[in-house]
Order: structure tokens, then sequence, then C-alpha cells
């Protein structure tokens, strides 16, 4: 796959923001991309694909030759991957084949992804980019969960990101030749992925109106749906009930690698019983997941009570049902571990004054046993 990395686009993608008075955070909202993956391409660090090109040029309201410093059909593009014939049959977007037969019935979804995929080949001529997909997609696994997570490990080394947590997915996985598309489609629609057989990539299509915390999610869904799709001989996948468990296995094991999760809780030294709002929201940040869904995956590795994990998601929920828009709690800007552990302290510290003023009431248990270790 093809990506243009050139420090005069960076240096025009930058001038052309602040000429029209944009702050880094409201132009990644515009296109879609997350305010580090902007930073990034304007800094001549991340590799700009034909997607993210289109996206910024539609976010500043410029054609895409403008980036590029010069008209199309000029000078042609550096090709900077192997040379090939450019991809120019339009007609090769419409073979367009949905990975799941539930939840993409809505025939305007699939035209507005061929509608994208169309555009960016006509683009991508016009450049003198050849976009070719590295994304493997057939495995060898079993169906359970245990397989979901071996099969998360796989497919997160064929990516590049072996155990590490990975918030921001859309720079990974265009990197890899995955067409995002973000539309303003039906509210029950948060997310679709169709196959386009002829040229063998995947496009993803996402809700605009989705939270961070639930497109990462569904990017991560979708992905793995594809791998169920592609491994079984491309046929769309059917069986919604069992391949749901899968997937939803699948998702957590891929955004939370159980090594990343198990490293992080082990630096705070929070033991089962431990977990409070404030450390599970702070930790939680660092994989780019729901606060609940990190607790869910907290439970499924034995990190966390099951009493308090349900105590937790009450807790959320009413904050969600308070705050419908925010939805995320999120913690304090330049907060540092430091700070959790100091939280996690103080915390155990009301409780155990609390404790000690109730009659007859046990002795509370050490700081050291609370936290697995001393904080200090």
């Amino acid at each position: 796959m093809n990506a243009i990395s050139d420090f005069s686009t960076a240096a025009t993608i930058k001038a052309l923001r602040i000429e029209r008075n944009l702050s880094q955070l409201e132009l990644s909202r515009r296109s879609g991309m997350s305010p580090a993956q902007l930073c990034k391409i304007e800094r001549g660090r991340n590799g700009l694909t034909a997607s993210t090109l289109r996206r910024l040029a539609d976010a500043l309201d410029v054609p895409v030759s403008a980036l590029m410093g010069e008209s199309v059909g000029s000078a042609p593009v550096k090709n900077v991957g192997r040379s090939a014939e450019v991809v120019a049959d339009a007609s090769a977007a419409e073979e367009l084949v949905p990975v799941f037969a539930a939840g993409v019935a809505e025939r305007s979804i699939a035209e507005e992804v061929a509608k994208h995929e169309r555009a960016l080949l006509e683009m991508e001529s016009g450049l003198g980019i050849v976009q070719q997909s590295t994304l493997r997609l057939v495995y060898v696994y079993g169906g359970d969960e245990r397989a979901a997570e071996i099969l998360a490990r796989d497919v997160r080394v064929s990516l590049g990101l072996g155990s590490q947590p990975c918030s921001d997915l859309v720079p990974v996985l265009e990197n890899a030749g995955v067409h995002i598309v973000k539309l303003r489609g039906p509210g029950v629609f948060q997310s679709a992925s169709f196959y386009n057989l002829a040229r063998r990539t995947l496009s993803i299509a996402l809700n605009a109106s989705n939270t961070v915390e639930r497109d990462v999610y569904r990017l991560a869904y979708e992905l793995g749906g594809a791998v169920l799709f592609a491994s079984h001989g491309f046929k769309t996948v059917v069986d919604e009930g069992a391949a749901h468990r899968f997937l939803r296995a699948f998702a957590a094991a891929f955004l939370m690698p159980e090594e990343a999760v198990r490293g992080a809780v082990a630096r705070l030294g929070v033991a089962p019983g431990g977990w409070t709002m404030p450390v599970l929201v702070w930790t939680k940040e660092r994989f780019g997941v729901s606060a609940e869904a990190f607790a869910l995956r907290l439970e499924s590795l034995g990190l966390i009570a099951p009493s308090l994990r349900l105590s937790l998601r009450d807790e959320l929920r009413a904050r969600y049902a308070t705050h419908p828009c925010s939805m995320e709690p999120h913690p304090p800007k330049n907060q540092s571990r430091l700070d959790i552990l100091k939280a996690i302290e103080s915390d155990f510290d009301r409780a155990v004054r609390e404790l000690s003023r109730r009659p007859d009431s046990d002795p509370p248990p050490s700081t050291t046993d609370h936290k697995g270790g001393n904080a200090k």
C-alpha cells in the first residue's frame, strides 16, 4: 500500500489550517481523525494515505491537489511504493460484498461506501498512487473465547502493534489499506463493513454521531468480522448470535491485550477490591475504550471483584443518564501516576475511617494488603 510522506505536504496542511483559523483539535474533529494523528501528519511523521488526504481536503474545503502543492494532471506525484498500473476502473467500487448479513440492510450505506470507493479510485489515478492492501485476513482458529483471544493477538502482530495498547486505530488500519468512511446514516446504524472482491480491500463505515470510544470498539469489532468473513471463504457472516459473542471477545482482546492490562494494573498496584471510579477512568484512558468495557475486561481477567464491577457499572450508567452528551468521564488533564496512587491511598484511608466509626467492626486490612504493594 502506498502512502505519501512529504514534508512540503505536511507544511501545506498546517498553513491552510492556520489560514482558516482552525485549531488542531477542530480540524481533527472535522476530518474524523484524532488530534494525535493530525499532529504527526503536520510534523511529517505520518504517511498520508489517499483516504486521509481526501478527508483533510474536505475539512479544509480545498481540492486534494492543493495539499500536494500542485494541480492534478501536472507533474506526477512521487510514487513511494512499487510501480504498477494505476487502477482507474471506477466500476470496481461497485463490487462490494457486505461482511455481515445483519445491520447493513440499509442500501443507502452501501451506496455511500461505493461513492467513497469511486472517489478514492479517481483520486489515486490523478495523483499517480497505487494503493494496495497489506491487511492479512485469512487465519486458522477455533470458535471459543480463548480462540478469539489468540486471533486478536495474531491480528495485532500482523498490524505491527504487538501487545501495546493502541487507541488510535484509524491511521493504523488506513496504512494497512482499510478504507474508513464517516457517514450520517440511520440512527440504529453504528458501523458496517464491505469487502471489494476486485481490489481486495476492506471498507468500514462508521456513524458520524458515534462517540470516540464507540468508534474504537466498532473498528475492532468490524475488523474481527472481516477475519471471520475472509477465513470462511469470503462469505457474508450470518450466524449473528455465535458470531457476536466471538467478536465481542475478539474486540476486547484486540483493544485491551492481556499483557498490557495486567501490566497497567501491576504498576498501579490495585487489588481486585481496590478499584474506584477515578482509578478506573484514569487507567482505561490509555486503551481508548469506555470505562464500562474496561471494567468488563478486568473482570474477565480476574482483576476486579465482580460485585465491585457491578457497582461501578451502576455508577457509570447513572452518570450517562445525567450527562447523555458527554457520555464518558475523563480524568483531569496532567493527572500523573503519582496522583492516582495518592487517590487510591486517600480512598483507602477514608474507608478505614468509616470502619473505625462503626461499633464492633472488624479491624481493617493493612494498606499493603489492599493495594498489593506499598504505593508510597
